[in-house]
C-alpha cells in the first residue's frame, strides 16, 4: 500500500468517524437544557414571542428551554454573545431585523457579522409597528401631532426601544416623511419605554402591536397610526401612515430563530423541522394571533445574501431619513 493510499484510507476513516459522531450527536440531541436568548427585557414583543417558541420547543424536544433576556446595545450585546457561543445546538437566538440588518446600516462597528456568524433556522413571522401616545394626551391624531411638532421643533419626544432597532428606524422614517423634528429617546427594550409612556414621562413612542394591545385594553394608551402598508387586522380601526399621506411607509419587524455558525447539519435540520412544525401548528397560530404576532415560517435559502441585501437597503433609508448612531 502506497503512502497516498494509506493517507486516503486514513482520511476516509476520519470522515466516516466524524459523520458517525455527528449523526450520533443528532440522534441523542438534545441531552440537556437549551437556552433561547432574547435581546430585550421581559415583557416586550420579542420576549412574548420567544417564550411561546421556547415553551413549544421544550414540549417537542423533551428538554427545558430557558429564556435568557440580554438587553442593551440595540440588541448587539446579546447577538455578540450568541455569535461567540459553541455551535452545539444548545444556544439559540430569537431576534429580528433590529439585530440582523439595522445595526450595520448605521453603526461604524458592530461586534459580529450577521451574514457570517449565525446559522439560520427559520423566519417565524412579523410584527406590525404603531405610533402611540398616552391615553389622555390632548393630541388626538397624527395631523395634530405634526402641527405641534412643526410649531415646536425638537420640543416633543419620540421614544424607541433601542438605537438602530426597527422602532428607531420607523420613528425616523415618520419624522422624515412628515418634515418634523422630535427628540429621539432610545430605551433598552419595549417594556421600560411603555412604562414611561404610561407614566407620561415621554410623549410619543413607536412600539409593536404586541406591546400596544394590552395597554389599549387597559385604557392607558392610544394608537395614532401603524407603519404597515395596509391596516392590520389586530387594529382594524387604526389608519396607516401611508393612507394619512406620509409617504409610502411600509415597515415592520420580522423575526427569526438562529444559532451560532457551525451547527452540525443534522442538529440544524432537526431544529429547523421542529421550528417549522411549531410555527405551522394551528394551536400555536392561535396563541400568536391572540397577542398580535403574524406567524409565517420560511427557510432562508441564502441567509448571507438576504442579510447583505437588506442591510444595503437599510443604509439607504438611514441616509435618506438621517438615522445615525447615537
Amino acid at each position: 500500500m502506497s503512502i497516498w493510499t494509506t493517507k486516503l484510507a486514513t482520511a476516509a476513516a476520519f470522515a466516516a468517524a466524524v459523520l458517525t459522531g455527528t449523526l450520533a450527536h443528532a440522534d441523542g440531541y438534545p441531552e440537556r437544557p437549551l437556552q433561547l436568548i432574547c435581546p430585550f427585557p421581559p415583557g416586550g414583543a420579542s420576549d412574548v414571542v420567544a417564550r411561546i417558541i421556547g415553551s413549544e420547543l421544550e414540549t417537542r424536544l423533551g428538554k427545558p428551554v430557558i429564556i435568557m433576556n440580554r438587553p442593551g446595545g440595540g440588541t448587539t450585546i446579546a447577538a455578540k454573545e450568541v455569535a461567540r457561543a459553541a455551535p452545539d445546538g444548545y444556544t439559540l437566538f430569537f431576534s429580528s431585523n433590529s439585530t440582523f440588518t439595522l445595526p450595520a446600516a448605521v453603526k461604524e462597528s458592530v461586534p459580529y457579522d450577521a451574514a457570517k456568524d449565525f446559522e439560520p433556522l427559520g423566519q417565524v413571522g412579523k410584527i406590525t409597528l404603531a405610533l402611540v401616545t398616552y391615553q389622555d394626551n390632548p393630541v388626538k391624531d397624527v395631523a395634530a401631532l405634526v402641527a405641534e411638532a412643526k410649531a415646536n421643533p425638537d420640543k416633543l419626544s419620540l421614544a424607541s426601544f433601542g438605537v438602530a432597532t426597527v422602532s428607531h428606524f420607523a420613528g425616523e422614517l415618520f419624522k422624515s416623511s412628515a418634515g418634523i423634528k422630535m427628540v429621539h429617546l432610545p430605551y433598552k427594550g419595549s417594556a421600560p419605554a411603555m412604562n414611561d409612556l404610561i407614566g407620561k414621562h415621554i410623549q410619543y413612542h413607536v412600539d409593536t402591536v404586541i406591546a400596544v394591545k394590552p395597554q389599549i385594553e387597559a385604557g392607558t394608551v392610544k394608537v395614532l397610526a401603524v407603519f404597515s402598508g395596509k391596516r392590520t387586522p389586530f387594529l382594524p380601526d387604526v389608519p396607516t401612515l401611508a393612507e394619512l399621506g406620509y409617504g409610502s411607509i411600509d415597515f415592520s419587524s420580522w423575526g427569526a430563530v438562529v444559532a451560532p455558525k457551525g451547527l452540525p447539519p443534522a442538529v440544524r435540520d432537526k431544529l429547523t423541522a421542529t421550528l417549522e412544525e411549531i410555527i405551522n401548528s394551528p394551536a400555536v397560530i392561535e396563541r400568536f394571533t391572540k397577542v398580535g404576532f403574524e406567524p409565517g415560517f420560511a427557510r432562508f435559502g441564502d441567509w448571507a445574501g438576504a442579510v447583505t441585501k437588506e442591510t444595503a437597503e437599510m443604509k439607504q433609508i438611514a441616509q435618506t431619513a438621517g438615522i445615525k448612531e447615537e
